[in-house]
């Protein structure tokens, strides 16, 4: 899932939750802009495996990454996004500052990229159906009056069906009761939801990365690399220490002189004498 805000805040954040995003001016589009420099199929972008793709549809105006013109790019967390000359921001869910840890991603009907914060007032838990006094409500008859209760816990977010008539889904399966996990998939009755919450896996962008390293590296925090200490042996050339007596001490060619000279006088002596 990516969320998308509006850097003009000219309308709600919308979180990006269906395979195939479309945008555009045209009623049709996942994320309608409405605005005159936008086309009305300008772009779409594709999921595959947590990989984003954003590909321009032949817009009029252009599509452009982080500033830069672009046919078709994949794009992730803090990427900047341009159709037209509307901005949009793919925001870091890890850098936003929220007074709730999970919330509720509509993923179905005309909630589609809504997000539903799940705020625990008690320890009763956050209730959702039809019923205008429960925590969040939805009109309708699909819903039962009281149809499901979420309450957040340390080990993760916990759903209870109520007793509803058409069910609470977990990842398709119907179930009393669960923990749910960030990423998990909850139906209640026709409204379908993708829950977001603590542990979210959201793709960043290599841009982002790039920077986050470039800083750690710069960091005041970072030891810095200490130069290479070159150990030479003690009898190296130039590295060895010589003592006062052996600098004061003849040149080993007066002792090679002296040896000859002894060598030719015993012998001298020895051809005279014998």
């Amino acid at each position: 899932m990516l969320k998308l805000q509006f850097n003009d805040d000219r309308q709600d954040p919308v979180w990006m939750v269906e395979k195939n995003f479309t945008i555009g001016s045209g009623d049709d589009n996942s994320l309608v802009i409405d605005d005159a420099s936008v086309s009305p199929q300008h772009a779409k972008i594709t999921c595959t495996r947590q990989t984003y793709v954003l590909k321009d549809l032949g817009s009029a105006a252009g599509t452009r990454v982080n500033n830069q013109a672009v046919n078709q790019h994949a794009v992730a967390c803090r990427d900047t996004l341009k159709f037209g000359d509307v901005e949009l921001t793919i925001v870091d869910p890890a850098t936003e500052q929220r007074d709730y840890e999970w919330s509720l991603i509509a993923s179905s009907s005309f909630l589609t990229g809504q997000e539903f914060p799940l705020r625990s007032q008690n320890n009763h838990g956050i209730t959702i159906g039809r019923g205008k006094h429960c925590d969040i409500a939805f009109p309708g008859t699909h819903l039962s009056k009281e149809h499901a209760r979420f309450t957040p816990t340390p080990k993760g977010l916990h759903v209870k069906d109520l007793s509803s008539e058409n069910g609470v889904f977990v990842n398709d399966k119907r179930v009393p009761q669960a923990l749910l996990r960030a990423g998990d998939k909850v139906r209640l009755d026709v409204y379908s939801f993708r829950v977001f919450g603590p542990g979210i896996d959201t793709p960043r962008s290599a841009i982002t990365l790039m920077r986050e390293t470039e800083k750690a590296s710069n960091s005041d925090d970072e030891p810095t690399e200490v130069p290479k200490q070159w150990v030479t042996r003690p009898t190296s050339p130039g590295n060895r220490s010589e003592s006062r007596a052996n600098a004061n001490s003849p040149p080993p060619m007066v002792y090679l002189f002296s040896f000859i000279m002894v060598g030719l006088l015993l012998g001298l002596s020895a051809y005279l004498f014998l």
